[in-house]
């Protein structure tokens, strides 16, 4: 798990077309941990004994998940570990105890924030005007898969560059669950939005896929579907609380199932077929 160090930043951005999706506003957030890819098949089979995906590969994001299955992987992966589970699951009904140190999803805000870099490239003096990609400013092709160079499928995690913070894959290869429902942003300045006050039906997913256009691909760009939605460009990653806010854990080495070590030392919907 990559630390991230919480800060303000400028979430959303101004770029035409997509400013009324993407309402530029300041946003705080805590520290937290992040994986520095996006779960793979191989951590999938080990934490729940099965593979959904519909390409198969050890290496290769997990897919075909819907936001309900990620969460289960979260408390399955902490109840392995030892951790407390972040999430209350309840027929279709899911409640986040914010104060548990088990693995859980990134909110929307701390996704963006991961993504542009945290506090080596997110915070800017104002809003953005064109929204970067996840470690690019001009072409997602260094840093993700999209649909003219993914060859119509997923790819094995971290084959191409990283971001500021040493994250692969936040722009491509699979979309990323997040746990805030979708809706409108604030107006005003947020502190650890979740998204709990929309009541759409609908959950926050980021980062472009294999499938989608190199656009869809910015760190801003905001995708949304219900979240029994299950696709073979729908993954995700994990995040923990950091239950030390200041300073950073350099020495602290986490691995995942599958022998992967995820520490780095740095510190309107697509439509899909």
């Amino acid at each position: 798990m990559v630390f991230v160090k919480g800060g303000t930043y400028w979430q959303g951005s101004k770029e035409d077309p997509y400013a009324a999706n993407e309402w530029a506003h300041r946003t705080t957030v805590s520290s937290f941990y992040i994986s520095n890819t996006e779960v793979t098949q191989s951590q999938w089979q080990e934490v729940m004994g099965t593979n959904p995906s519909k390409f198969p590969g050890k290496d290769r994001p997990v897919e075909y998940v819907s936001w309900y299955d990620a969460v289960k992987f979260c408390n399955a992966l902490s109840v392995k570990e030892g951790l407390i589970p972040a999430y209350t699951i309840t027929n279709d009904k899911v409640e986040w105890d914010k104060s548990a140190n088990g693995y859980r999803l990134p909110t929307e805000a701390e996704w963006e924030y991961a993504a542009r870099g945290g506090q080596f490239g997110a915070i800017t003096d104002e809003p953005l005007k064109k929204a970067p990609y996840a470690g690019s400013d001009t072409s997602a092709a260094p840093v993700g898969w999209y649909e003219t160079n993914s060859n119509k499928g997923t790819k094995p995690v971290a084959q191409k560059a990283v971001n500021a913070l040493g994250l692969y894959d936040m722009s491509g290869n699979v979309w990323e669950w997040c746990w805030d429902w979708y809706g409108a942003y604030p107006k005003d300045d947020a502190v650890n939005p979740d998204g709990s006050g929309n009541q759409t039906g609908q959950k926050v997913l980021r980062g472009g896929s294999w499938f989608t256009p190199e656009k869809l691909l910015r760190t801003t760009y905001r995708y949304w579907n219900v979240p029994t939605f299950k696709v073979n460009s729908v993954g995700f990653r994990i995040a923990r609380n950091a239950e030390v806010q200041e300073g950073k854990k350099e020495e602290e080495v986490i691995t995942l199932p599958g022998g992967l070590n995820l520490f780095e030392a740095l510190s309107p919907p697509a439509q899909h077929r």
